[in-house]
């Protein structure tokens, strides 16, 4: 059994690697289609609870392919959208589990970005296989550990081949939005400006003048989904940049994975953010796009901040507000 050394790949994954849904696009269009393999597998069980699988073996296809094992009644997830999921790994030829995320409530899913891979995705075949899927289904995907992890990304020591076959077992707990979707709001004096990339990834331009000396939030794009209360766990893309030396000091949109945090400062909560972000994302609603001036005294308190950002610096964030974990 690999299960132990493959589980730490996986591990590994969503370590590289934001409950507002998207609502589902009027075409919807699969990266991978349906095959008679993908349906011989079957999965027993509760979507969200480790299956029990069995297929036919040695099971192998010439591309992948998929068939639904259970319908879901949720949205349907879009190219682009955040996706968290569950996942057996099996081994096509043995049918050995090869590696599978927790099923458990407590510790997280794996999460992803639907749509076609493109160079540097973390388990593109996942990506791939969810497209136009429907939250709350269960669906098997056939294809390659290259296809799952990348060519050539795996330690060789671990034995397993680029071109082994594999089959996914896939549930779709929570799809998030992708990018900011709402209404585009006018601009305001004081703030930086924010353009975003077709791909919905901001540019940002911090005016030459003195930083403001109190917490500033502006909305740029206004959405209609929920409000964001105290303590929400809110998933988000973000870019956190310095005034003064108008550079980033950490950005989720150039690490490719969005983030999870909850709406509290770190005063009160370990895992929150820094006061000023805290009182900015209080109030505002899914789908909206804010930028946040944060002075020193609203950011990180004193010997506390990341070595990125100087001591007295304020803080620049872009944030785009994709959902809220149930």
């Amino acid at each position: 059994m690999r299960t132990e050394a493959a589980a730490l790949i996986l591990s590994g994954v969503l370590l590289a690697s934001l409950t507002a849904c998207t609502a589902a696009p009027a075409v919807c269009e699969p990266v991978i289609g349906a095959g008679s393999g993908a349906a011989t597998v079957d999965a027993a069980g509760e979507v969200g609870e480790t299956p029990e699988v069995t297929f036919p073996t040695p099971l192998f296809s010439e591309r992948p392919q998929k068939a639904v094992l259970v319908p879901g009644d949720g949205v349907i997830v879009p190219t682009g959208g955040i996706v968290d999921l569950e996942v057996s790994l099996f081994d096509a030829s043995s049918g050995e589990l090869i590696t599978a995320t927790a099923y458990d409530e407590e510790q997280e899913p794996l999460r992803t970005t639907a749509g076609e891979a493109v160079e540097g995705s973390t388990t593109p075949l996942f990506a791939e296989a969810v497209q136009c899927a429907e939250v709350g289904s269960r669906i098997a995907v056939t294809g390659s550990i290259a296809d799952v992890f990348g060519a050539g990304t795996l330690d060789p020591g671990l034995g397993i081949e680029d071109d082994a076959p594999v089959i996914a077992v896939i549930d779709v707990m929570q799809s998030y939005l992708g990018r900011a979707t709402g209404t585009p709001q006018l601009g305001a004096q004081g703030v930086p400006a924010v353009v975003s990339s077709p791909e919905g990834v901001p540019g940002v331009t911090i005016p030459d003048e003195e930083a403001p000396d109190e917490l500033r939030t502006h909305v740029l794009v206004s959405g209609d989904g929920d409000t964001v209360e105290e303590s929400d766990r809110v998933v988000l893309h973000y870019t956190g940049l310095l005034w003064d030396e108008k550079t980033v000091f950490d950005s989720s949109w150039e690490r490719g994975a969005a983030a999870t945090f909850p709406a509290v400062s770190f005063e009160d909560d370990p895992e929150g953010v820094v006061p000023g972000l805290a009182e900015a994302l209080v109030g505002s609603t899914v789908g909206s796009q804010l930028v946040v001036v944060i002075p020193p005294e609203d950011g990180y308190p004193e010997g506390q901040a990341p070595a990125t950002v100087p001591a007295g610096s304020t803080m620049v964030f872009v944030v785009d507000v994709l959902g809220i974990e149930e």
